[in-house]
């Protein structure tokens, strides 16, 4: 339970009066403040009531991570931290702020790396100062301060972009040897040529290939930053874990590890909602399918989709994504004429896509499969008739109303015909008797003994 649900109603009335805002129930804004009022301000003799913000506010009774947040901007390792700062990096003070680069710093503090290398006193626990000099009088300390400077610069750079650590020490490796080959090497020049460095293109091989055909002229694609690259890595993952996906299977499954997924994406132009679109159909595709449409996917589109269709509609992106969704469209089409008809002979893939391609919802061919089948014996001819019609072909075509193409009549030509020979044994019927068939039965069902 929070803290505000035991809250009666007057007393948020209370709180709101004092200038708390609330969400239905939730405070969000302005409750350090209204405590003040509501219950009283800091006394320092008596040790009672709320400070406005920080250890002795309100908030910090009842959030952990507000009481360690403001136990940290109370420390004299943050306040040294922020000197040094306006001291030497006021303009990533002015852009990031000191919270913002403190809780970087800190981050970089557990794996063994401040976030800038010149501020080794400043470490949390350390008593050590900093040096408000040059860095140093000797040449010796001069090559050191701008190795420093730089790599202060460069960690910074990257480290703000959202590339990790790790990657960071291998394309900093790459800038020092330059540094090294070259004094008058700068970070700017770092930043600029590492994406033409072997640990870039490790990293980021889409970023290097895109780039190359925007220079060549082939595409005018926009390139991703780093930052982008790792953010879609990331969503990927998590789309592919609540998909239930294990990467380690569809690494095997596709033949390819997840870094060469991401790039064959970026290649192909795969975005994260058609990413989203793919997990999808491949779900319905894998748990959804009805039987007769597994198996109208299988025998009309080849038998590797009933072992690879989960990472077939994913994985390999080089595949032409809409051919994929209209194979499986004029499967799902196959397999509900099936059910709902009973369709076989002269139900093909062909005539298939043609009714798929109408673009008509899964209720509507519903439907329209159902009539179909209503008519059935009326496409099994008498002795008496002469027009020879199929169910599977010109059945399909009227219920359709397919256009007229490869001798075959329009869907409305065939509906006459059908509505004829309906009327006329109709006819027949109210004279008695009933009619003869080929198949050792009429027409209707009356007539059937």
């Amino acid at each position: 339970m929070a803290f505000y649900d035991e809250w009666t109603e007057e007393y948020r009335q209370e709180l709101k009066d004092a200038g708390a805002q609330f969400s239905g129930n939730v405070p969000i804004s302005g409750l350090n403040i209204a405590m003040q009022e509501v219950e009283g301000a800091y006394d320092e003799e008596t040790d009672t009531g709320f400070t406005e913000k920080g250890t002795g506010s309100f908030l910090a009774t009842v959030n952990p991570r507000y009481q360690a947040q403001s136990e940290a901007v109370e420390s004299e390792e943050y306040q040294r931290f922020v000197e040094y700062l306006e001291l030497r990096r006021p303009e990533a003070l002015a852009t990031h702020g000191a919270l913002e680069l403190w809780n970087q710093n800190q981050r970089g503090l557990v794996s063994g790396t401040p976030l800038f290398a010149d501020q080794q006193g400043l470490i949390a626990g350390g008593t050590g100062g900093f040096d408000e000099g040059s860095g140093g009088g000797g040449g010796g300390g001069d090559t050191a301060s701008i190795r420093a400077e730089m790599q202060d610069a460069f960690y910074m750079a990257l480290r703000l972009s959202g590339i990790p650590k790790a990657d960071i020490d291998s394309l900093w490796a790459w800038a020092e040897g330059e540094l090294v080959n070259d004094p008058s090497f700068t970070a700017e020049r770092a930043l600029i040529g590492m994406y033409d460095s072997d640990a870039f293109k490790k990293r980021f091989p889409a970023i290097r290939k895109l780039n190359d055909l925007v220079e060549a002229g082939g595409t005018q694609r926009s390139v991703p930053t780093p930052g982008e690259y790792i953010a879609f890595e990331k969503d990927v993952m998590n789309e592919l874990s609540r998909f239930g996906v294990e990467i380690s299977e569809a690494v095997q499954d596709s033949g390819q590890g997840f870094d060469d997924l991401i790039e064959s994406l970026y290649m192909n132009s795969v975005g994260f909602a058609e990413v989203t679109e793919r997990l999808t159909t491949a779900e319905k595709a894998m748990h959804n399918m009805p039987p007769e449409v597994r198996d109208a996917l299988i025998e009309w589109f080849g038998s590797d989709w009933a072992s690879s269709i989960s990472m077939k509609t994913f994985l390999d992106p080089k595949d032409d994504w809409s051919q994929v969704q209209d194979d499986i469209r004029t499967a799902e089409t196959g397999g509900w004429g099936r059910m709902k008809a009973g369709l076989d002979a002269g139900w093909n893939k062909d005539l298939a896509r043609q009714v798929s391609d109408l673009g008509l919802s899964q209720r509507d061919q519903w439907l329209k499969f159902v009539d179909l089948k209503e008519e059935e014996l009326l496409y099994s001819e008498k002795l008496t008739e002469d027009e020879d019609l199929d169910y599977g072909t010109h059945g399909v075509r009227a219920a359709f109303d397919l256009k007229a193409d490869d001798g075959f009549a329009s869907g409305l030509e065939l509906s006459d015909l059908i509505t004829k020979r309906e009327e006329t044994r109709k006819a027949e019927f109210r004279g008695g008797g009933g009619a003869m068939i080929t198949q050792s039965t009429t027409g209707f069902g009356a007539a059937n003994v």
